[in-house]
């Protein structure tokens, strides 16, 4: 009688290896609840750390309300320089239940693209909780001269002014004129390159530059400017175990010198840096380490005439 072997059975291959997938859209493979929602913080956290720079402009805007003069602030430090004009603004004006609070002694608007001389004066009335238009360029000039007027506003300071037009750098100047208010236009430094009369183009410039003689340099940030910025950063944290980045010089000094005094550069390096230590938890927070993560990154341009 004859004998049937058992035909071998195929080995069993083992399931495709999947990764996990992300509770939610952003969310990385990995990470759990908590130390996602740690990194959520770390994108969110938004501070203000007022240094001799913003005290110095702070004097500079006081002197120009109070002797009536007009003048522009220039700078590279875009997101520095608004933040401290907003400090400026709720040091001086007072709100309740959201609206703006008489009498008004600084108004404040930030210019977006390509602004029009419509558009400067909706700003301004927005500002001044009285937003809606109201037909012609002539009418709406009319109620911001008088809303200004009501509101009693001593200065009024346009930040992103180098994105303006002509029309609307002639409205500030009537302003101006007609109303005896000093106005503030801050930007970046080729806003004194868009109001110079020098070439044939822009001869019809010159009163706007006759009315803005006078500047201030709003500067980067010292060492330590950035090393006040850095620790209250990190604060914000929240950390059990904190990196202690402010106390380490050399760290402070990579961090400064990565984002060349800006604050927008300096606060994307903390962030990296924060992620990197989360992914990271046994990995030494030295300035070899963290000079390393940086290299790789842009950096900023400079301060004209600075290399």
């Amino acid at each position: 009688m004859s004998q049937t072997s058992a035909v071998p059975t195929p080995p069993q291959s083992s399931p495709p290896q999947v990764s996990p997938v992300p509770a939610r859209p952003g969310e990385q493979p990995g990470r759990s609840p908590e130390e996602q929602a740690k990194v959520d913080l770390i994108g969110k956290i938004d501070v203000y750390a007022g240094t001799d720079r913003d005290t110095a402009l702070f004097q500079c805007l006081n002197n120009w309300r109070d002797l009536n003069i007009c003048g522009r602030v220039l700078t590279n430090d875009r997101l520095g320089l608004s933040k401290a004009l907003q400090f400026y603004l709720r040091d001086q004006v007072k709100l309740r239940g959201g609206l703006l609070q008489i009498p008004a002694p600084v108004a404040y608007i930030e210019v977006e693209q390509n602004g029009s001389a419509t558009d400067v004066l909706l700003l301004i009335l927005d500002f001044l909780s009285n937003p809606l238009d109201c037909g012609t360029l002539r009418d709406l000039r009319s109620r911001v001269w008088g809303t200004l007027k009501a509101y009693g506003v001593n200065i009024l300071i346009v930040n992103n002014a180098d994105l303006l037009s002509f029309n609307a750098f002639t409205e500030l100047v009537r302003i101006s004129e007609k109303l005896g208010i000093p106005i503030v236009i801050a930007g970046q430094p080729y806003l004194n390159d868009a109001i110079n009369p020098s070439s044939n183009a822009k001869k019809k410039y010159t009163n706007v530059y006759n009315t803005f003689l006078r500047s201030h340099t709003f500067s980067m940030m010292s060492p330590g400017d950035a090393q006040a910025t850095i620790k209250m950063w990190e604060a914000s944290l929240k950390w059990p175990k904190p990196m202690q980045l402010s106390e380490d010089a050399e760290i402070v000094t990579s961090l400064h010198e990565n984002s060349r005094g800006q604050l927008r550069p300096l606060i994307e390096a903390l962030r990296e840096v924060a992620l990197w230590k989360l992914d990271h938890p046994k990995a030494q927070v030295n300035y070899k380490n963290i000079n390393n993560l940086l290299m790789g990154n842009l950096q900023p341009c400079p301060q004209p005439g600075k290399s």
